[in-house]
């Protein structure tokens, strides 16, 4: 083999290893953006887990809230006229009420 032939057989290897370093690269640099936006997306979307979980535990804790209240509507009679008298301003027909307000 001649050294002309040697010489332009290294430039091709190199040439080759050139071009496959370089295509290496790109499908590590484009992995690798798949990964950050992929990462990206899961903490979002474990984000909006949390505030959903959040919001689903503040709504049972505003549904007990009610339940209890509608029980002690439904089973306590003292309640239910106190309520009645509060929010409706019911009276007894022997009573008389009084509104005051705090206007000057």
């Amino acid at each position: 083999m001649s050294l002309i032939s040697k010489v332009k057989a290294q430039r091709k290897e190199r040439i080759l290893f050139l071009m496959l370093s370089v295509f290496s690269l790109t499908l590590i640099i484009f992995f690798s953006s798949l990964l950050v936006k992929t990462n990206r997306e899961y903490q979002h979307f474990q984000l909006r887990l949390a505030r959903t979980e959040a919001k689903l535990n503040q709504a049972q804790k505003e549904f007990q809230q009610k339940e209890i209240y509608m029980s002690q509507l439904l089973e306590d009679p003292e309640f239910l006229e106190r309520v009645v008298r509060d929010r409706l301003s019911y009276s007894r027909p022997d009573e008389v009420i009084f509104k005051f307000t705090n206007d000057p």
